[in-house]
């Protein structure tokens, strides 16, 4: 596989492969560029059909953090994805690869795992992602006693503040930036991992910096005059119309903000037409309250790292 390194020549094959395989959730040129810490540089591992895998490579730790699943057609997931590792190993020198894979994809990639040079790490992590099927999804009418709670929770939040939405791009960026800072200290009491905590805060940070670049839609609750909430996502490539939400933070100043963020993204995605959208990966701890706004289901993915063995 070619090894593109090169910011710019990366980006433009980023793009090329998106606009010819893309079809996953964080398939998403921008959103690739934003993953980077300053310590590491984005990579394309690009084979000769234009199939590849994409992610950031520390130098220093030897570790590769692949992005998304490959750009390369669904049959084609696990052998793009076993040249790549084969490369970073023999080539830049890495000592792990780690890809982030739903269960039936994770099983396939094992299986073909079996007699190489590679063994598998347990994971890492486990993200739980709710999708709401937009069709079925009563949420912005909130009627009958299924959403009772919320209802009250919504209407209680809306008499008590005011309140109101704007595009997140007409907002200072500081004040964003703010709201990011006081999220990252909030999640810190939860005990989540210092790990998840720095890579989250540098991307979002990345996310406001460039602008929102290549983001679909992006909202900010202005309560009582303070810019609180960020909420961005984007359409998923060749998806029929469904909505990744990349981004869901609050600054937690006032009770029931989160509740209050998430309806308005959830009845704004549908009165726009998306088919289905997904909320993103989270913990379990998070997941919980995302369950809250009724998904329709919910899958599981895996972080984990492939080593010599």
């Amino acid at each position: 596989m070619e090894i593109i390194d090169d910011s710019g020549e990366c980006e433009r094959e980023v793009r090329k492969g998106i606009e010819k395989f893309g079809y996953a959730t964080e398939h998403n040129a921008s959103y690739f560029l934003t993953f980077k810490e300053p310590y590491e540089k984005n990579v394309f591992l690009k084979d000769s059909s234009g199939c590849g895998v994409f992610g950031v490579y520390s130098e220093n730790a030897r570790q590769f953090f692949m992005v998304s699943e490959a750009l390369a057609p669904r049959e084609k997931q696990v052998e793009v994805l076993m040249d790549a590792v084969d490369t970073c190993f023999s080539r830049l020198g890495a000592r792990k690869f780690y890809t982030q894979q739903d269960e039936a994809l994770k099983a396939k990639t094992l299986s073909a795992f079996r007699g190489s040079a590679y063994r598998a790490l347990r994971p890492m992590f486990v993200f739980y992602w709710p999708v709401f099927d937009m069709a079925g999804w009563d949420g912005d009418k909130m009627e009958g006693g299924q959403w009772k709670k919320l209802r009250n929770v919504k209407n209680s939040f809306y008499k008590s503040h005011v309140v109101k939405v704007v595009d997140s791009v007409t907002v200072d960026k500081n004040a964003l930036r703010s709201i990011v800072e006081e999220w990252i200290a909030y999640q810190r009491t939860l005990r989540l991992t210092a790990r998840k905590d720095r890579l989250y805060a540098q991307q979002y940070f990345n996310i406001i910096d460039s602008g929102f670049r290549d983001v679909t839609m992006a909202k900010t609750l202005i309560v009582d005059g303070v810019p609180s909430t960020i909420t961005a996502g984007w359409e998923i490539p060749r998806s029929g119309g469904a909505y990744y939400s990349a981004v869901g933070v609050c600054n937690y100043r006032f009770d029931d903000l989160g509740e209050a963020a998430n309806i308005d993204d959830l009845c704004r995605l549908k009165s726009v037409g998306y088919s289905f959208v997904d909320f993103g990966g989270s913990l379990a701890n998070v997941l919980r309250f995302k369950l809250k706004f009724k998904p329709s289901f919910v899958y599981v993915t895996h972080t984990y790292a492939f080593v010599r063995k």
